[in-house]
């Protein structure tokens, strides 16, 4: 199971079983004490610095030259190994050796990450690593981040996640971490911290969105709008005064963490055997709830192709107009689609 997803479960359990609102704050912790300098743990002294894959020369045959825009990260299936592929002329990309576990965590833009160092403690605290791929030689910082549910910042300069005892952090990279009063649940589009703590979204002691049910995710979308799942059995969006679309998950979904559009406009599931679902949010022009194979998906940064992690190819189809697929030769186990 996915760490995301995981982390979803635990949550609707202790909701069902405590009644909601207390569960959420023991989970993400209400804020009520202002953000302090604190350290965080280590995990690893230094980065590997071993050469990556060796790109291919040439893109694959029949690539269509130009169609595609910016780079697919991802890590290999097989190996584990971090690759960066240019979608524009289809040739993979040099990228140095880091040790990864296969798990990663990519912010929308620039060339940095965090990836997975190994299996989770007892206690569901996940190493990890921060990287830039651009500069291989840099340490960034190692750290643990309780059940594998890393944060980043829409311009990635910030990175946040929550450690042991659910205390939060809030990391600017080459700087300091700060202590927060609790974990973190997202980022707003201006890098503030938003809490979920029982039936509400919060951004410093400010309510900006109350359920009917336990939030146990919320992602802010680029354009403002924000997709809260509620008792991990229905997701909705809002956006400003416009009425909300609500949607409930069918059993097969409960409990799974959505892959968000950057508009919040459309959601995919992992749901099982190596099927990811695509549900519309309501926006205009809407997306077809469909099907897709895969095992894990990304959108493109405009929103109008999927990258599908399919057993020997990466498959990218469009959704947003003429219906077009083309596929990569790789495993992916995970993957995201930036600008280049």
């Amino acid at each position: 199971m996915n760490p995301r997803d995981l982390l979803t479960l635990l949550v609707i359990g202790a909701v069902v079983v405590i009644g909601g609102f207390a569960a959420a704050d023991a989970i993400r912790g209400k804020p009520d004490a202002k953000p302090s300098a604190a350290p965080t743990i280590p995990v690893q002294t230094s980065p590997s610095r071993l050469p990556g894959p060796q790109p291919q020369a040439e893109a694959p045959p029949n690539w269509p030259q130009g169609l595609l825009r910016g780079t697919i990260t991802f890590t290999d299936a097989q190996s584990c190994a971090i690759r960066v592929i240019g979608l524009a002329g289809g040739r993979e990309r040099p990228v140095a050796h880091f040790g990864s576990d296969c798990t990663m965590w990519v912010p929308p833009v620039g060339s940095r990450l965090a990836y997975g160092l190994g299996p989770s403690s007892a206690d569901g605290l996940h190493p990890f690593r921060i990287a830039d791929l651009g500069l291989p030689n840099a340490d960034l910082g190692g750290y643990r981040a309780l059940f594998g549910v890393v944060l980043w910042s829409a311009d990635g300069q910030r990175i946040a996640w929550c450690g042991r005892n659910r205390t939060g952090f809030d990391l600017e990279i080459g700087g300091p971490a700060h202590r927060l009063p609790g974990c973190p649940v997202a980022y707003t589009p201006d890098d503030q911290i938003a809490y979920a703590v029982g039936n509400r979204v919060l951004v410093g002691d400010r309510t900006v969105f109350t359920a009917d049910g336990g939030v146990t995710y919320a992602k802010f979308g680029l354009d403002g709008s924000l997709a809260v799942v509620v008792d991990g059995k229905r997701l909705e969006r809002v956006q400003g005064s416009e009425p909300p679309t609500e949607i409930a998950l069918p059993p097969s979904l409960e409990g799974k963490t959505p892959i968000l559009r950057a508009d919040n406009c459309g959601a995919l599931f992992r749901a099982a055997n190596g099927v990811i679902q695509l549900l519309d949010l309501g926006c205009l022009p809407g997306l077809p709830n469909r099907s897709l194979e895969g095992a894990n998906a990304a959108w493109s940064p405009d929103g109008a192709w999927v990258a599908l992690a399919q057993d020997d190819r990466i498959a990218f189809e469009r959704l947003v107009g003429p219906r077009l697929e083309v596929s990569w030769p790789a495993r992916a186990f995970e993957l995201a689609w930036r600008p280049s």
